[in-house]
């Protein structure tokens, strides 16, 4: 088996200029029954200098995952015969873990109605004196019933006295509608109710809406 050392020795020798300046050289002992020298080389542009590694196979140790701030490290568990990958915490969206809140880009919040747990909306019911377009069909009656089963109604008295409009609905229950005098502000009444039967007009004029 071959040995090598270097000698704290220079050379002049190889004496052939295209290899080397003379007196650089460095004797190199060794068994192989010949001369060996070697020649020191300095590296002054180490910031051009770098490596390439690349292997089918390659182990590097003690490499770690770590948060600068915290210092905490990641962790790797066994998935197999052999493996390992990344651990990864799974997020808990229960209430009592994390908040998600609804909101608009002003600042103003959705509110929670707590009873139910559910988003809380608020109702807004205009004042609405005309039916709405949407409707297809309309029957306007003083007399007898609908011949559909209306989703809303509207009822004018044209008298100058107020009266009661008596209905039966299609739930069975039976009700009085108060309707205001002509020169009051309320002597048109619109509703949303589905009328089976008319059992009292009281000279009102009813508009059926479905």
């Amino acid at each position: 088996m071959a040995s090598y050392t270097l000698k704290n020795d220079l050379s002049t020798v190889p004496l052939n200029c295209n290899t080397g300046y003379n007196n650089s050289w460095i004797n190199v002992e060794n068994n192989a029954d010949r001369q060996i020298f070697a020649q020191a080389s300095y590296i002054t542009n180490f910031d051009d200098l770098s490596i390439s590694l690349s292997a089918t196979d390659l182990t590097i140790g003690s490499v770690k995952i770590q948060d600068p701030d915290s210092g905490l490290q990641a962790d790797v568990v066994p998935v197999g015969a052999g493996m390992g990958a990344l651990r990864v915490l799974s997020q808990d969206l229960e209430s009592y873990q994390d908040d998600i809140t609804i909101g608009d880009k002003h600042g103003n919040f959705a509110n929670v109605y707590q009873a139910l747990s559910a988003l809380q909306v608020y109702v807004t019911n205009p004042t609405v004196t005309y039916m709405p377009y949407s409707y297809t069909l309309c029957e306007t009656r003083t007399i007898g019933n609908p011949s559909f089963t209306p989703k809303q109604i509207m009822i004018t008295n044209l008298a100058n006295t107020d009266v009661n409009v008596n209905l039966t609905l299609t739930s069975g229950l039976s009700c009085n509608i108060p309707v205001g005098k002509e020169n009051s502000t309320n002597h048109s009444v619109s509703l949303n109710l589905a009328v089976s039967t008319v059992n009292n007009y009281n000279n009102c004029i009813i508009n059926f809406f479905a």
